[in-house]
């Protein structure tokens, strides 16, 4: 049988979107500790008083920490979201060929992006424009962009566009990556980073002679700089996905043990990508993914069941006209299993699934859940 709902593929994208978060930080904290520490000894070239080196330093952190943190924190969550907007575009672009660039929602905006909403900039998805110009390319920039099927509307040519700000020259829905590596935070090339000078005499001679580009979200120095769980993630990903080339991309594959409530359980790449997400901070459980097989499930054990309620009153995706809308409308209710990790109880929430009338592997998680109801599930 078919399943109704074909797969997904954006979990690659998301987590690509979550590591250039995890090296803009370490840039930053980078850029912090060393204007820092050249504060520290005084114009004689001696060590300052904890006090003064405070006070020395204090314009620093209230930036670095303060009001600049809050700009970097507010632009980041929206180039997020116009890299899922992004993604969006880029699946109805069959629909809706073309762009039309929206006016802020800003209450005291400035000029610079006026140009493009008052002269209904419409460009197709595919125009080269869309990939250095967008909404965002400034910093705490509220402009959108909006999908439509109405004709192009190009920029007069007495109009240039206006160059981005430094560091959002990118389009993060297209390259995964929340800021350029031409941020300020970032080395001009790879003999000025902190982690390639850390990378070991014989690990940079290697690279001289490979001629290294500067390439900062894919670079084996930076990571190696982050804590351990960054670096079992990025193996667990990597597991994950040349798991995934042996799957069915629809079916799947199915575990049979008489321990399961229904005899069977199905694995769907979907449900790789949603232990991925699930778990991705939990250490224990990503470690046990690095050489995950399948087989493994049938080790789980059957502890109960739980009912598929709709949004409760209040819930940001409750819908007065729909009350009983739910989150998983393809699950009529979820089983509870206990599977042992790194010698720790987790608990394998598997859906009822509509589609495939079986048992499917959602997501495994440290947490038991809230609403368990031991028994069989009373329909």
């Amino acid at each position: 049988m078919q399943a109704k709902t074909q797969p997904t593929h954006q979990s690659d994208f998301y987590r690509n979107l979550r590591h250039s978060n995890e090296v803009f930080a370490a840039f930053k904290v980078h850029t912090m500790g060393r204007e820092m520490a050249a504060k520290l000894l005084d114009e004689g070239g001696n060590l300052k008083p904890f006090d003064k080196w405070v006070r020395d330093v204090s314009s620093i952190s209230s930036h670095q920490v303060g009001s600049w943190l809050r700009t970097e924190y507010d632009t980041a969550v929206i180039r997020a979201h116009a890299a899922a907007d992004w993604q969006e575009f880029e699946r109805n672009k069959d629909i809706f060929p073309n762009l039309r660039w929206m006016p802020t929602t800003s209450p005291d905006p400035e000029t610079t992006h006026r140009r493009y909403w008052k002269a209904k900039l419409t460009l197709p998805v595919d125009d080269p424009f869309w990939n250095e110009h967008h909404p965002g390319d400034r910093w705490n920039c509220k402009c959108s962009l909006e999908a439509t099927d109405e004709p192009v509307t190009p920029l007069p040519e007495d109009m240039p566009p206006v160059k981005p700000q430094r560091g959002l020259e990118n389009n993060p829905g297209k390259d995964g990556h929340t800021f350029s590596e031409n941020h300020p935070y970032f080395p001009s090339d790879c003999s000025r980073c902190f982690a390639y000078k850390k990378g070991g005499f014989t690990n940079r001679l290697k690279a001289l002679f490979m001629n290294r580009e500067k390439d900062c979200y894919n670079c084996p120095f930076i990571d190696g700089c982050f804590s351990d769980i960054v670096n079992i993630r990025k193996r667990a990903i990597q597991h994950i996905k040349s798991l995934k080339k042996k799957l069915d991309m629809y079916q799947g594959t199915t575990i049979e043990n008489k321990k399961f409530l229904t005899g069977q359980m199905r694995l769907l790449r979907r449900s790789l990508d949603d232990i991925i997400e699930h778990g991705h901070e939990d250490r224990e459980l990503l470690q046990w993914l690095t050489t995950f097989k399948p087989i493994e499930l049938k080790g789980m054990k059957y502890e109960g069941w739980a009912k598929n309620r709709p949004y409760k009153l209040g819930h940001p995706q409750y819908d007065p006209l729909e009350p009983d809308k739910r989150k998983h409308p393809e699950t009529d209710y979820f089983l509870y299993y206990s599977v042992k990790i790194k010698g720790k109880t987790y608990w394998a929430n598997v859906k009822m699934h509509k589609d495939y009338e079986s048992e499917v592997l959602y997501t495994i998680e440290k947490n038991k859940p809230k609403d368990l109801i031991k028994g069989k599930p009373q329909k």
